[in-house]
């Protein structure tokens, strides 16, 4: 989750003089060349900065639109057949015309399909469409964050607390995002997007829960790697990991999917009827929706926003191709890092390693 990463990267900035201290610890000796831990360098942040941009277009633009998108259906008329031969009777009503009903394959069924119809929409800049929005947003949470830090210790409880209290508190900013990437290229500045103050108490619960699951994710995972902890036994390596994999995939299914979902709809409810959005939207949302100028509260309810999405299954492949796309890019990253630092060290490259993980001989 691209936010979840900035907003970490954000808080916690003091690692990048820890990476560049561990990276220079033995460059007096002459073992390590200058050039070569600029090459590595180079190469991880442009493999970091490519890595960022795909996890935000699969995981956050082409997830939030097939999560509002309502597949659409279409009426076809078809003209009656005529009578086989000129001998049959005509009958004494006039043959009514055939009428089908054919359901739309949705815009964002395939990220392929998906990316083409950005393309359409809004040119080759598509892809970081409503990019500047989300890198303020994130920016923005772990602003109020740290903030909040200042007066509250850092342990699991108000990690918890801060998060969810930081993301109810920008909640305006992301619903600002959603509506730039679901709206049709306008001239609307960013305080146009950002949804009136009565609507605040709407999507703020939904905005604190998306906030507060990637640590609880963190932590699961944390809790699994601490029970197997000192242990060389291969068996219990074995289950530490499926474990880890299993709760990656059950927390993405129940409960990432579910609430991201939630989120993204509730702000898709608030948006200006007279915005035209790309993709096919029901803005009534099976009729759950009921404008405030009739008496509702102008935007759909928390459970109602996830009860009445119907592209589940859709969205739960699009993360699984998301998964496989990202592992490969990473497996590939690491493989490049890999081959520079044997190319760089040559010979010695071995005991360095060794050396890193502790077995000096």
């Amino acid at each position: 989750m691209l936010d979840f990463v900035l907003r970490r990267g954000l808080e916690h900035a003091g690692g990048v003089h820890v990476l560049k201290r561990s990276l220079t610890r033995d460059n007096h000796e002459g073992d390590f060349p200058v050039w070569g831990v600029l090459l590595l360098a180079f190469t991880a942040v442009a493999f970091l900065i490519f890595i960022l941009v795909v996890s935000y277009v699969l995981e956050d633009l082409i997830a939030t639109l097939a999560m509002t998108e309502t597949p659409g259906t279409a009426i076809t008329v078809s003209a009656p057949k005529e009578a086989a031969t000129g001998e049959e009777k005509e009958g004494l009503l006039e043959a009514s015309p055939e009428t089908t009903l054919v359901h739309k394959k949705p815009i964002t069924s395939s990220i392929r399909g998906t990316l083409k119809h950005l393309r359409t929409q809004h040119g080759r800049r598509a892809y970081l469409k409503g990019f500047g929005y989300f890198m303020l947003f994130a920016f923005a949470h772990s602003w109020v964050a740290n903030i909040l830090f200042l007066v509250v210790p850092r342990n699991l409880f108000f990690s918890l607390v801060v998060s969810a209290a930081a993301g109810a508190i920008c909640a305006p900013l992301h619903a600002a995002w959603t509506n730039k990437v679901l709206s049709k290229h306008s001239d609307m500045t960013f305080m146009q997007r950002i949804p009136s103050r009565g609507t605040w108490k709407v999507i703020a619960l939904p905005a604190a829960i998306y906030a507060v699951i990637p640590y609880l994710e963190g932590f699961a995972l944390v809790a699994i790697a601490s029970t197997f902890r000192n242990s060389n036994n291969p068996v219990l390596g074995f289950l530490q990991w499926t474990a880890a994999f299993f709760v990656i995939v059950a927390s993405t299914i129940f409960i990432v999917i579910p609430v991201m979902a939630t989120l993204v709809r509730t702000e898709a409810s608030v948006i200006s009827e007279d915005q035209d959005i790309i993709i096919p939207f029901d803005r009534t949302f099976a009729g759950k929706f009921v404008p405030a100028s009739l008496g509702g509260t102008g935007a759909i309810g928390f459970m109602d926003a996830w009860r009445s999405f119907e592209g589940r299954r859709r969205v739960f492949w699009l993360f699984v191709k998301s998964f496989f796309i990202m592992f490969f890019i990473m497996f590939f990253m690491f493989l490049v890092i890999g081959l520079e630092f044997f190319a760089i060290l040559g010979n010695s490259a071995g005991p360095k390693v060794r050396q890193a993980l502790g077995h000096p001989n």
